[in-house]
């Protein structure tokens, strides 16, 4: 269904008229639109409802972006056609004389995956795509890199999450979606990014706004890495002891900074079970145990991770290698893979032997759940469970190479 004829004025200052071809689409802001004879690109035009204020504040916003694109990651000559690492606005929206939305490069989803489907594996399974090791620290590598890029022309993401990132299943590049949601420091505009996402969110700003939203982007790059490559268990989701008084919610636990997961143990948390951090490189977990708390030197820049990382995802580094099995692993550690279906494995047999003993001794069943109460159960899968809290909403310059 064709939608109204707009303008689209583009960063030279010249115009044409286009008309809009309705999609269906719609968010909490605007309306996505495909373009009559452009179908490279989309236009978001933002609901006819917002406030003359905040429309003037896009406007501002959405002129400076068109003028100051970043430079991003080389692309291979042969997928510079068909890879958008950002849904970046390309042009104003005009409807008459007034600012209306804006134009920006279309991401065919049909080549994609959400990130987030790379968190539990079968769901990426189910699209079709075999997720190994390698790939994993392609993806973390590509995603750091396109970080850097924008922290170099002064822009963060702020609300950077999994659920806003998308994937190519063939190339592994990564794509950000709703770039005009983000965080713009440069010397000559600001534009601040109050949406943010708690279980992502540095422990220095809970509580307070962003200010420092380049080093808040370090923190959710850290997370997301992480979780990609532990099966998807949070950073902050373990088992305390019972002197601790544990928070029951993620956001607690980020404020408080009880990450069990570095190289010297905390005294008051435990891993999870089902995790794999044990098969990183140390290399890769001095980083982590910087970002999250618990070492000297600051937490690690998006440059920093993309320069560790680009080594295994660089096939001919040789940083990386098969198992007996076949599996990818580090080099020099055992392989997480087969750590985690062995840690799987165990489960089973020891919830058939508890499965037993609770048909003799009901007692035991009672004590079982009280500790499901309490939080203090040991099963990975009740782990899982206890991490997969859905999101609340609350309202530097060389790019690293690119691996072979």
């Amino acid at each position: 269904m064709f939608g109204p004829t707009i303008r689209l004025q583009w960063p030279d200052r010249q115009t044409e008229k286009v008309r809009l071809i309705t999609t269906g689409k719609s968010g909490g802001a605007g309306e996505i639109f495909e373009i009559e004879n452009k179908p490279r690109y989309v236009a978001k035009m933002y609901h006819a409802v917002t406030k003359p204020i905040q429309l003037e504040h896009y406007a501002k916003k959405i002129r400076w972006m068109v003028a100051n694109k970043p430079t991003l990651p080389e692309i291979p000559a042969e997928h510079s056609a068909t890879i958008v690492q950002l849904a970046w606005p390309v042009a104003q929206v005009l409807r008459g004389n007034q600012f209306a939305g804006f134009l920006m490069e279309k991401i065919d989803f049909s080549q994609t995956l959400e990130l987030d489907y790379l968190l539990t594996r079968r769901q990426a399974e189910q699209e079709g795509f075999a997720v190994d090791f390698g790939k994993l620290m392609t993806v973390a590598y590509n995603l750091a890199s396109l970080i850097n890029s924008l922290h170099s022309k002064k822009i963060a993401v702020v609300d950077l999450k999994p659920m806003n990132l998308k994937v190519y299943k063939s190339q592994l590049y990564v794509s950000i979606l709703d770039c005009d949601g983000f965080c713009i420091y440069d010397s000559a505009f600001r534009s601040d990014a109050p949406q943010v996402t708690p279980e992502y969110l540095a422990p220095e700003f809970h509580g307070v706004a962003v200010a420092h939203p380049e080093t808040q982007d370090w923190f959710a790059l850290a997370t997301i890495i992480f979780r990609l490559l532990n099966y998807g268990i949070h950073p902050f989701v373990g088992i305390s002891d019972n002197r601790l008084k544990y928070p029951t919610e993620l956001a607690g636990r980020i404020q408080q900074t009880l990450y069990p997961y570095g190289k010297i143990s905390h005294q008051g948390v435990r891993a999870a079970p089902a995790s794999v951090h044990h098969a990183f490189p140390d290399n890769l977990r001095a980083l982590f145990d910087r970002a999250f708390g618990w070492g000297p030197g600051g937490r690690p820049s998006a440059y920093e991770w993309a320069e560790v990382l680009g080594v295994y995802a660089q096939k001919s580094s040789g940083q990386m290698a098969p198992c007996d099995q076949g599996h990818l692993q580090f080099v020099g550690k055992p392989c997480p893979t087969c750590l985690r279906q062995a840690i799987l494995q165990r489960h089973v047999s020891e919830s058939k032997k508890f499965r037993a003993r609770i048909r003799m001794v009901p007692k035991q069943a009672l004590r079982h759940v009280q500790k499901s109460f309490n939080g203090t159960h040991t099963s990975p899968f009740q782990i899982t469970l206890a991490q997969a809290q859905p999101p609340i909403q609350i309202t530097r310059t060389t790019t690293p190479r690119v691996p072979a």
